[in-house]
């Protein structure tokens, strides 16, 4: 399989918004600390563990 370039990742994480991305998938994100915090949706959970940081957009 293809590996996608270094340059087109680095692009797409200098424009596309984590937050905004997982907002538009329909997760609520609440703040803890200076992170966010939303259920995983790869399992089901009661607590939130999925973690964006928007400040690293990660």
């Amino acid at each position: 399989m293809a590996r996608i370039p270094e340059a087109e990742i680095e692009r797409l994480k200098s424009e596309v918004s984590v937050v905004r991305l997982v907002e538009a998938a329909g997760i609520v994100l609440a703040r803890q600390g200076k992170d966010l915090a939303g259920r995983c949706p790869f399992h089901a959970e009661d607590t939130p563990s999925l973690i964006v940081t928007p400040e690293k957009n990660l």
